[in-house]
């Protein structure tokens, strides 16, 4: 395996290993929440002018007036590359109440955008955003969804 292709690897090591960071979480934030949210795994890699990609978890509020039958909200981490820098961020949020006017996006947890100038540093920050994520354990909470009981 030359430099490039291990490298590669070591990338898509990290995004393996947040998903399933982010599959534990989301199970544990289900069984907490069974009656109330219904969760979707997975990340997605949409078209884009520049690579971009976001891995988590994301939970269909069941009973929300949004979308027809339900408010999503979504805690991932994102990473895209721009201009050859890699940049991360992470997010926990939600589409707002219905009656919030005009808001597009409820965000509950906002961690900063950092440029990542080498694949390491780009792994750290995968990785410590995962985690800081994946502590908070109270989003669910924080968005309303009643507990299981």
């Amino acid at each position: 395996m030359d430099a490039a292709a291990a490298g590669a690897a070591v990338l898509m090591a990290a995004l393996n290993e947040a998903v399933r960071d982010f599959q534990s979480y989301g199970y544990a934030q289900f069984l907490a929440h069974q009656d109330a949210v219904r969760p979707r795994y997975g990340g997605i890699m949409p078209p884009a002018v520049e690579a971009h990609l976001s891995v988590g978890v994301s939970f269909d509020l069941v009973g929300g007036e949004w979308r027809g039958d339900r408010r999503e909200a979504r805690v991932d981490v994102v990473v895209d590359l721009r201009d050859g820098v890699f940049v991360v961020t992470g997010e926990a949020g939600a589409d707002p109440d219905p009656g919030d006017g005009d808001e597009l996006w409820e965000v509950l947890r906002e961690l900063p955008e950092v440029e990542a100038r080498d694949l390491d540093e780009c792994v750290a920050l995968i990785r410590d955003y995962t985690a800081r994520l994946c502590a908070y354990t109270d989003f669910l909470d924080d968005l309303g969804a009643p507990r299981t009981p």
